[in-house]
């Protein structure tokens, strides 16, 4: 090795190799005749700390798959992992109930897993035993590159955490839950990193100590970063937050150029499921130009970043109140001119912030505004449905479970949610229609009639017009905003101080939403739009 960190790459391949040795991961053996082997390679990587600085060098051993046959090398290779609502369901529980958020690593992970199939791999480069050249290694457990490898880790992770005590979500099958008479404890696992959430300490600690005394973990105490995305405690609950992710991104917004289209989209679109449901409708409409971007798209990704790196300390923040589940459904009827379809968008609250919220074009092309408006609707009680499955194997949620609250600003929308007759023509119509209809007599959702105004699932369907944001173009009210993401519990409270700043003549109350959390303490109770106003005035002329 000619790199100066040389000596922290050998150290590294080092602690690899005693990892896949001391686990048994292959025996040498004479390649018998009609086999073929698989090769192997090195893959060195820096892994950094959210501040910029390395953290550790990292070396592994990988299988080139691109080599294995399916049928002979491998068969099935699906495995589950968490999803990012389900992270933000826990988050939301956590600070509800004031439940204790750690963090732990699976050391080579895939190496646990235990193989089915017979294969056989090339000895590796640099650790040739003297002697036996021309012998192959059999794998007796998964290594990583295998196709089955994740596959293999996960009915592993699944059979020894079920074997304590542990039962499957039924909604999510990598979130494992244990309640006694002592304490509760609720385990996220994505891949191999894991939550661990727990009513006190004594089950958190007990479930760190099994998992240690079968795998190779990393204690990582109190959750700090979890794919990217902080989590911080406060007197309240949580809050989560990318703005280190959003820095890189700083990055790419200079090098709009050289980076690809689809590469920027991809960059924006994981902010926006993790964190960032403000940019849902602009990625959602951005996306659909990834095979043909103009001068235009690429103008529009540059203000998307702009706007991100203006905002970058944005975030979710969960209080724990209310603690209640609400959802709220919008569509906005033929958005697509070249295909004339709509765009339905919806928003799940639990515990003072957002869980679950999405904008996508519909599938189908709908007649009316109510037919659009159901079709949103229809998605958003898919997504109740599978929320209200999540909460009731969690033994911490209240049983029975009431009904869940979806605001719509449709009152056509809403009879006809509630009628038992549909005489339309279209089959697409009549089958959301009926669904709706069997959630409805099911107890798992009610519809609640909202303004348009108090609907947070508007701005997920449309970008707002100008005359509702003058001066949106610098963003330069935005700068006065106290990190709103630590004093609200609305989603769109921010934009309401933005028009606050700009309409004078704006009633607080008329918007539905609860602008006076961002005040300062001087005027912190106010709901008169006017004292807002005069704050920030003295705010920009200090």
């Amino acid at each position: 090795m000619a790199s100066r960190d040389a000596a922290f790459w050998r150290e590294a391949v080092n602690d690899e190799m005693d990892s896949i040795l001391s686990n048994n991961t292959w025996v040498l053996v004479d390649l018998p005749p009609g086999s073929n082997t698989i090769g192997c390679k090195w893959i060195f990587r820096r892994k950094y700390r959210t501040d910029g600085t390395i953290q550790t060098f990292k070396a592994r051993l990988v299988a080139k798959r691109f080599r294995q046959r399916e049928g002979i090398d491998y068969f099935d290779t699906y495995a589950p992992v968490a999803r990012i609502t389900s992270i933000r369901v826990l988050i939301a529980l956590a600070s509800i109930y004031k439940l204790v958020v750690h963090q732990m690593d699976v050391k080579t992970a895939f190496l646990n897993g235990d193989l089915d199939e017979e294969v056989y791999m090339d000895q590796p480069e640099g650790f040739v035993l003297p002697g036996s050249e021309k012998k192959v290694c059999k794998l007796v457990k998964s290594l990583y590159g295998l196709k089955q490898a994740p596959k293999q880790w996960h009915e592993k992770f699944d059979t020894v955490i079920l074997a304590n005590g542990f039962k499957h979500n039924g909604a999510d099958k990598c979130v494992y839950s244990k309640f006694t008479s002592e304490y509760g404890v609720i385990v996220c696992l994505y891949v191999d990193d894991m939550l661990i959430f727990g009513t006190n300490m004594l089950g958190v600690c007990e479930t760190k100590k099994y998992l240690a005394s079968v795998f190779k973990m990393k204690d990582l105490n109190e959750a700090d970063t979890i794919l990217g995305i902080k989590v911080k405690r406060h007197s309240e609950g949580y809050a989560l937050c990318q703005n280190h992710y959003i820095e890189k991104l700083r990055i790419l917004e200079g090098q709009l150029h050289s980076s690809s289209f689809a590469s920027a989209i991809g960059s924006m679109m994981y902010a926006m499921h993790c964190t960032r449901p403000d940019i849902a409708f602009a990625v959602n409409r951005l996306s659909r130009y990834t095979s043909n971007p103009s001068a235009e798209h690429w103008k529009a990704i540059a203000r998307v970043l702009g706007y991100l790196k203006k905002t970058k300390d944005l975030g979710l923040y969960y209080s724990g109140y209310p603690a209640m589940l609400e959802g709220y459904s919008d569509a906005n009827w033929v958005t697509s001119v070249g295909d004339n379809k709509s765009t339905s968008g919806w928003i799940f609250t639990l515990g003072g912030g957002a869980i679950s919220w999405a904008s996508k074009k519909q599938s189908c092309i709908s007649h009316s505004t109510m037919e659009s408006e159901f079709i949103a609707l229809a998605s958003a009680g898919k997504e109740a449905e599978w929320l209200r499955n999540m909460l009731y194997d969690i033994e911490l949620w209240p049983q029975p479970m009431s009904a869940i609250s979806i605001y719509c600003d449709s009152q056509a929308t809403m009879s006809k949610a509630y009628s038992k007759i549909y005489n339309g023509k279209s089959r697409h119509i009549s089958l959301r229609h009926e669904y709706v209809r069997q959630l409805i007599e099911d107890g798992v959702i009610s519809i609640v009639y909202v303004k348009s105004s108090g609907n947070l699932a508007d701005p997920f369907t449309k970008g707002l017009s100008r005359d509702m944001w003058p001066g949106f173009d610098n963003f330069e009210s935005l700068e006065f905003l106290p990190n709103p993401v630590y004093w609200t519990t609305n989603l769109v409270d921010w934009m309401t101080c933005t028009w606050l700043i700009q309409s004078p003549g704006l009633v607080v109350q008329s918007t539905g939403c609860r602008a006076w959390e961002f005040l300062p303490d001087s005027v912190a109770w106010t709901t008169n739009s006017g004292d807002w106003i005069t704050a920030v005035k003295t705010v920009i002329d200090h």
